[in-house]
């Protein structure tokens, strides 16, 4: 089963603005930024006055610029490193609402923080973002709800 559960060194960058993603060209010209510096992204989670991303740690190095970039093309915007997180990918699952709810729950019982998750259902991929000390811990907690069925 342990297989099926990738890890990937993770950070999560936080770019804040008011009202960042209520506006759709904001949001693409995040992206454009983010495909002109060569970094792809991870995982994501949109609120209305920020946007976090993960990127993988091997991408660190082009994280000043950027940085450098939002801050040149695109007004009143911070940008943070919220910390290194790792991103778990439960792959070949055929994850469903109920699976996902008790992965979730699963982990926040355990007080393992969410930092945050995806699932790429055409790629039957659910990928889960934690902070990178208690990575191991879910991984196990994972792998005993996936082999129990999801029946815990």
């Amino acid at each position: 089963m342990k297989n099926r559960i990738r890890e990937t060194a993770a950070l999560r960058i936080t770019i804040e603005r008011e009202k960042l993603t209520r506006d759709e060209k904001n949001t693409a010209k995040i992206f454009e930024i983010l495909e002109e510096c060569a970094i792809p992204c991870e995982c994501l989670v949109i609120d209305a006055d920020e946007l976090s991303i993960a990127i993988r740690e091997s991408e660190r190095g082009k994280v000043g610029l950027l940085m450098a970039t939002l801050g040149q093309q695109m007004e009143e915007v911070n940008v943070s490193i919220n910390g290194e997180v790792t991103l778990l990918y439960v792959e070949n699952e055929q994850m469903t609402c109920r699976g996902i709810g008790m992965i979730d729950s699963s982990l926040a019982l355990q007080d393992i923080e969410i930092v945050m998750q995806r699932y790429f259902k055409s790629r039957d991929r659910f990928v889960i973002g934690v902070p990178a000390q208690e990575a191991d811990r879910a991984v196990q907690i994972i792998t005993g709800i996936i082999d129990a069925g999801y029946r815990i």
